[in-house]
Formats: structure tokens, sequence, C-alpha cells
């Protein structure tokens, strides 16, 4: 009987600091805020050896930043260049539903330094492949990530 009245207290006990931890769903909600964020095309870099985060170009123009060199083995038509791009919105399909939310680019350099690199990112329809690089304008006022993986033998 006394193991089951220590139970008991014990249950009694985590319930009490269940009750007093959580805080009521009238404290515990949040303020949702519009911000209404300028469209700029410019972004953040943080490349390794840097110096911490860097301002990189505009990201619609069609080459010299951080976001279009890693993609310059899949925009343009080469027959060293092997890829395999993934996005569950593709480029030029009109309302595709997928319960996915997957996009990226695999490239691979199958030439002499032998490298890879991974890209991860989170806008729709993109990149187009072999087609030149081209930022959706339409993605610039909601903030995008790309990040870069690149891996070397």
């Amino acid at each position: 009987m006394l193991v089951i009245a220590d139970r008991f207290i014990m249950q009694i006990g985590w319930i009490f600091v269940l009750c007093f931890t959580f805080p009521r769903y009238s404290v515990a909600t949040s303020k949702c805020y519009d911000l209404n964020a300028p469209a700029r095309n410019m972004g953040k870099a943080l490349i390794a050896r840097g110096a911490g985060w860097q301002d990189i170009q505009d990201v619609t123009r069609p080459a010299g930043h951080a976001v279009a060199k890693p993609l310059e083995h899949v925009i343009m038509a080469h027959n060293t260049n092997k890829f395999i791009a993934y996005n569950n919105i593709p480029p030029d399909i009109p309302k595709v539903k997928t319960k996915s939310n997957s996009k990226g680019v695999l490239m691979m350099n199958p030439e002499a330094q032998d490298e890879a690199s991974w890209i991860v990112h989170t806008i729709p329809g993109f990149p187009k492949a072999l087609r030149g690089y081209v930022f959706p304008a339409a993605e610039i006022q909601k903030g995008h990530l790309f990040i870069c993986l690149t891996i070397k033998e």
C-alpha cells in the first residue's frame, strides 16, 4: 500500500510541476507582424574562410555573385556538366501540388578534380536548367535561403 501511495504522490507532483511550468494559452500566444519587407535584390553570404557575413551583388544579375557562381554547371549547356535538379514545384509546370518541400541541385564534375556541389534552396521553379541564370522576380520580396556544400576529393 505504501508503494502505491508513493507513486500517487509522485504523479501529483508531476501534475503540479506541469501545470505551473506551461504558461496559460493567453500568455503563450504570440503576435504576428506584417513588416512588408522592402524588395531588395541583394543578400548576405557566409563564405568559407571569409570574414563573417558579406554583402552579395544583385541576385537578379546573370553572373558574378554567390548564387549564380555555384550554378554555372547547371545553367550552361556543356557535355561535361553532370547534375540532378529536384524541386517540388518544377519550372514551367503550373499548379503542381505536392506534400513535399524539397528543392536542390546536386552537381558533379567527373574531370580530373573530381569534385561535387550540393545546393539546397527554397525557391520554387528554380533553377531552369540549361537556360541561363534567371532569378524569379516574383520571389524577390520573399526571403529565401541557399546552402551550397562543395565536396572535393
